[in-house]
């Protein structure tokens, strides 16, 4: 079994694997798309080769900059959020801008949970009819 670091260090090479693919995709070289995020290349360097994962604002700035496809795009804040355990930068910033979200989520959660709880009730009860038949 797969410790959390060995884990968190296969999303980083896979995070940085789309990074790379998009930046040559676009045409850019390493160093010009470090050039233009204002990161030393050699950092961008490790983001790519997934020793490091970007900090928000450097994985801000590579999402504008590249502008990778839907596909990619998802991917990539998924993986960005399982590495860092936070929502992309640009959703946080949403979610700070809009504040009545907080209670929208937590009673969307609440309804899961009520939902979750009525679907196991539901299946005892069809699993105890069943039983008697």
């Amino acid at each position: 079994m797969k410790s959390e670091n060995e884990d968190k260090k296969q999303l980083k090479v896979e995070l940085g694997q789309l990074i790379k693919s998009n930046r040559e995709a676009k045409g850019n070289s390493q160093r010009e798309l470090a050039r233009e995020i204002k990161l030393a290349n050699s950092n961008l360097k490790y983001i790519e080769d997934g020793i490091n994962a970007p900090s928000p604002e450097v994985y801000k700035k590579i999402i504008l900059l590249l502008k990778p496809d839907d596909k990619d795009r998802g991917r990539m804040d998924n993986l960005y959020s399982q590495i860092r355990g936070t929502p992309p930068p640009d959703i946080c910033e949403f979610m700070i801008e809009n504040a009545y979200l907080y209670d929208v989520l937590r009673s969307l959660d609440n309804n899961y949970k009520k939902h979750d709880i009525q679907t196991k009730i539901l299946n005892e009860v069809i699993f105890d009819v069943n039983k008697g038949e």
